[in-house]
């Protein structure tokens, strides 16, 4: 199915003249009567939710979501450069976050399991590196996409704007 088909099929929710039309397909609003500027803008709304989405799905596939994982990564992230600065200081009481992953993250100075939280902290950094380049590919095409779709003048320019985007290859 094309996105265009299928834009016309997704179910919308718009408020219009005093009436609101609930989980209708654009389709249907259309053949309502409503005027096209009312399902552009639903479709639009429709398809720059789907590029998030989209983008979601890509950044699930490198990092673990939830909020409690992106405050983790925040907090492993804070101690891996605090104890990269501070090398001395860097004990596995200082730096719990880091501790617990002793022995299982690779050091990329050795490419082997980390024997202390200095280890841990380079892979850290390198891990943290490597997503910020991936983070803002996805960042790039998604806000680009959605920009597109923004100024399309047509259902079928704002589908066609959603085809064309460009989402970042990602590592195997």
């Amino acid at each position: 199915m094309t996105s265009l088909a299928f834009l016309l099929l997704t179910p919308v929710n718009v408020d219009h003249d005093g009436l609101s039309y609930r989980g209708m397909p654009l389709s249907d609003l259309q053949a309502a009567g409503l005027p096209e500027g009312v399902v552009l803008a639903a479709a639009k709304e429709s398809l720059k939710a789907r590029i998030d989405e989209a983008a979601e799905v890509l950044r699930g596939r490198v990092l673990t979501t939830g909020s409690g994982q992106a405050l983790e990564y925040q907090e492993v992230q804070a101690q891996a450069n605090a104890a990269l600065k501070a090398p001395s200081k860097a004990t596995a009481n200082a730096y719990p976050m880091l501790a617990a992953t002793v022995g299982v993250d690779v050091d990329p100075e050795t490419q082997e399991p980390s024997n202390d939280v200095l280890g841990v902290a380079r892979s850290v950094v390198a891990a943290y590196a490597a997503w910020n380049v991936i983070g803002a590919e996805i960042r790039g095409a998604r806000l680009k996409g959605k920009a597109s779709v923004d100024e399309a003048p047509s259902i079928e320019a704002a589908a066609d704007a959603f085809d064309a985007i460009a989402w970042p290859a990602l590592p195997a």
